[in-house]
């Protein structure tokens, strides 16, 4: 198991039962309990976790944390996410600089990663908290203004410094998206700072399940066709596929 693959288990852990053993965590993760305290004191520098006698505690996983509005996402439609994270980081090779979006979704496909040496570029606090100190990844974070919304940084400063980077492959979450309109989020800022990272990327990747197929909100973001791939999970309806990938370069139904 990766760094990245054992912090994101402890993470969802944490979501979870709101507690977690570290020596009860260190057995089953095969690792030394020294192991695991230095990854919650990652969690710790966030403000996400604290530690007392042995157990470490989430602070606060209420929509008002940054990693707790994360959480509240993961465990919605998790399964399809998962599924759309695995076949995301197939997609990834050894050396590549990738920009990770913001979103549940795009989190997933980090404990994916293996052993792969990659660059990440992200705006995302959780992406961020977890692949930090991860020797096999270079992590640079984008500057910006904190959004509760997207659990990141957003904002002109976010979207002028994904002007200068330039990346192999971007994968991007969307609150909704259809055949016709294309891409839409809620919130001017995501949009804007998302708009950024597909235009910094050679290639491009749509990371959505199927609930957000025919969402529509305020800020249309761009078409399907302006990514080089949608993927998307294997429930997403069958007698919508021909209009999804009349719309698309290439679509991917994630297992």
């Amino acid at each position: 198991m990766s760094p990245v693959e054992r912090r994101a288990m402890i993470f969802e852990r944490l979501q979870r039962d709101g507690k977690v053993n570290l020596v009860s965590l260190a057995n089953e993760l095969g690792v030394s309990s020294m192991t695991v305290r230095r990854d919650l004191h990652l969690f710790m520098e966030q403000g996400i976790a604290t530690i007392s006698a042995g157990t470490a505690h989430l602070i606060d996983s209420s929509a008002s944390s940054p990693l707790g509005q994360t959480a509240i996402k993961i465990a919605s439609h998790s399964t399809q996410k998962q599924a759309i994270g695995s076949a995301a980081a197939q997609l990834i090779d050894d050396g590549d600089t990738i920009i990770v979006d913001c979103g549940s979704t795009t989190l997933q496909l980090l404990k994916n990663l293996g052993s792969k040496r990659v660059t990440v570029i992200t705006n995302s606090i959780p992406v961020a908290s977890i692949v930090g100190s991860n020797q096999g990844i270079k992590l640079i974070y984008a500057p910006g203004e904190y959004s509760i919304d997207s659990t990141g940084m957003v904002g002109p400063l976010t979207v002028d410094f994904f002007h200068t980077v330039r990346a192999d492959k971007a994968f991007i979450g969307a609150h909704g998206f259809d055949a016709e309109g294309g891409v839409n989020e809620p919130v001017l800022g995501d949009a804007t700072a998302k708009r950024a990272m597909l235009d910094a990327a050679r290639l491009s990747y749509l990371m959505a399940d199927s609930s957000k197929y025919g969402n529509v909100h305020l800020m249309a973001l761009s078409r399907l066709s302006d990514f080089s791939c949608v993927i998307t999970d294997s429930n997403f309806p069958i007698e919508k596929r021909p209009e999804l990938e009349a719309a698309c370069n290439e679509v991917i139904y994630a297992e």
